[in-house]
This record gives structure tokens, sequence and C-alpha cells, in this order.
């Protein structure tokens, strides 16, 4: 009798262990297969396996993409797209301009526009007082910059007898790739001393920005693909480049032994004042507005500044000690705004 008491307690108590954990276990993670468009810089991000496991067990999202430029993806076709993961608010502008809208829309992280170089060219630039060594950190004075490229100085003007041709700054195509689109605002506010281009600027400074741009000939549609080729083609083929910081951080991370034998030798530079590149995440459905909060989960935040070089809601001055950058500003703070969509619209049809 005692034995059989004590078997159906147990009975009851597995029962009541197994409805209570059929009522109260917490609901399963909604699966979301969700595809869209990114520029090439955000490659990296997107395939470091920790962020897409987070993304998977946490948000049950996986985030399939194309690589694309930042305005060619917001003026083309949205069919068959989920989302939109541009490097610039003026990419949203021109998102908007298009008769596009969005589901929603949110700035995930920045990282400013910067130059590379190499040490050779930059000790000669620093000997005509065109770039300054503040702490450690390159800093370019851009209208002294913009002047030297609008006169056609050369590089054997400045001691570089080596190298033939004049000063330029390679870049993308400022009408398919945000770098580039960037790069092209920070050199017209340059030219214009240093003042945000306004429309009636456009007129007086399209000649000298169209001689700029002649100069420079073909130019690459991704930034991706212009960092590597500066990379790997060297001093002989790109004197200097205009990029992104978080570039040179993601590779000294990714590709530690080959970024040891460079790092001597490649330099970031800071444009005084510089433009912050913000990548902007459009969702343009349900599905994919779930993107958001995983992108801004502070763990992805995280592992987007240490392994990728992004300025996050994690970055920090101080975090800068965890990269082995030679160069690298722990602030930067010398920012000024771009000209609005329209100015820059006529800028990028001047120089077609």
């Amino acid at each position: 009798m005692k034995s059989r008491r004590i078997g159906l307690a147990i009975l009851i108590a597995v029962i009541a262990i197994v409805v209570g954990y059929t009522f109260l276990r917490p609901d399963p993670i909604p699966q979301r297969d969700i595809t869209g468009k990114l520029g090439g810089e955000k490659i990296g991000l997107y395939e470091n396996p920790e962020f897409r496991e987070i993304l998977d067990e946490q948000y049950g999202l996986t985030m399939d993409y194309r690589k694309a430029g930042s305005f060619d993806m917001v003026t083309d076709s949205l069919d068959g797209q989920d989302y939109l993961f541009p490097s610039s608010q003026l990419a949203l502008e021109a998102f908007n301009q298009n008769g596009y809208s969005s589901y929603r829309d949110e700035i995930i992280f920045n990282t400013p526009i910067v130059l590379y170089s190499y040490q050779v060219i930059v000790d000669a630039l620093e000997q005509e007082g065109i770039v300054t060594n503040r702490d450690g950190s390159y800093y370019v004075d851009m209208p002294l910059l913009a002047e030297a490229i609008v006169e056609e100085r050369q590089w054997q003007d400045i001691g570089l007898n080596q190298f033939y041709g004049n000063i330029l700054v390679d870049t993308t195509n400022p009408s398919a790739s945000n770098s580039g689109h960037m790069f092209l605002g920070l050199l017209a506010n340059a030219l214009n001393g240093n003042r945000v281009v306004g429309q009636g600027d456009v007129e007086v400074l399209l000649p000298d920005i169209q001689k700029i741009y002649n100069s420079i000939g073909f130019m690459n549609t991704s930034s991706a693909d212009m960092f590597k080729q500066f990379l790997t083609l060297g001093v002989g083929q790109y004197k200097i480049v205009a990029g992104y910081e978080s570039q040179l951080l993601e590779f000294s991370v990714q590709e530690p032994e080959t970024y040891a034998s460079i790092k001597d030798d490649v330099v970031i530079l800071y444009p005084e004042p510089t433009v912050w590149s913000s990548h902007i995440f459009i969702a343009l459905n349900e599905d994919s507005d779930v993107a958001i909060d995983a992108l801004l989960d502070e763990q992805i935040q995280e592992i987007a500044w240490k392994d990728h070089g992004y300025r996050t809601i994690v970055a920090n001055s101080g975090a800068a000690d965890q990269f082995d950058v030679p160069g690298l500003a722990r602030q930067v703070t010398q920012i000024m705004n771009m000209p609005d969509y329209q100015v820059m619209t006529q800028l990028v049809d001047g120089i077609q």
C-alpha cells in the first residue's frame, strides 16, 4: 500500500512537471531569412561566425546579402529585397527622393572618412606643411591639399623624384560608392574654404572639381575593392586613396600576419576636417525590422568595433588601444557637415 502511494505521488509530480513545462516554457523564436544589399566594406562583419551565431540563436535571423554601391542600391529596383544597408544618410535621402519609403531605418554604426598613404609620401607632405603629426596621429590640412591638387603640383615638386604625375587622391566613383561620394563633398568643402558648399557655391567650384576628377580617370565602384588594390599594388600605383577608418582596423585584426609586414609603411591620415560615414540600415518590411534590434545588440556592436573597426555605442577613446595600428586617433573631433543632397547631386552630375 505504501509503495502504491509513493508511485502515485511520483506520477503526479511527473505530470505536474510536464504540464508546468508545457505552459511555462518560452515561445520559440520565429525564424526569419532575409536578403538585401550592403556595401562591400561590411562583408567581413556579415561573414563573422560569432556575428552569425548571435543573429541565429538570439534573434532567429539569417541575413543574406549582395554587394552593391551605396547609391546604386537605393536607386535600383527593390524587387526581392528585404533591406538595404548603405553607408550614408545621404543615401537614405536618395532613397526617399526616388519615391521609396522604409518600414524603419536606423543608424547602426559610424566611421570617419580617412586617407591612406605610404610613409614616403607622408614624410614629403609633412615637409610641405600639408600633413602634421600630433600625438602620433597624422592629420591633413584639407584646404592645403586641395590647393596643391588644383594647382596641378607634381610629386617631383615636393621632392619625390622617383614618382611621376600630379598630386592626387584616388577615390571611388561618387555616383555609385559612398566613400567616393563623401570624399567629393569633403573636397568641395575644402575648396570652399572649409565652409559647407551651398547651392550658390557650386557654379564657382565646379571647374576646379571637374579638372581634378578628369585627372583621376578611372574610379572603382567599391571601397572594398579600392582598398584591396591600394594594398596590393602599392605606392607605385596609388599614392593616396580615400576610404574608411574601419577598413585598416578590420584588416589589422582579420589579416594580422600580412598587416604586420606592412604596418610600418601604410599610414592612416585624418583629414581636418573630415566627415562621418553613418552606416544606416533600411528595413523594407516587417521581416527585416528585427534586424535593426539585432544590429544594435550590445554584443553585435562590440563585434563590429573590436573585429571590424566600426565606431559604435561600445567604442570609446580608450578602446583604441586594443588595435595594433600606429596613428589610430583615440577620438575624431574635427568634423564638418556634408553638403545637402541637392548640392551633392549637382556636384556628382557635374563630373560625369
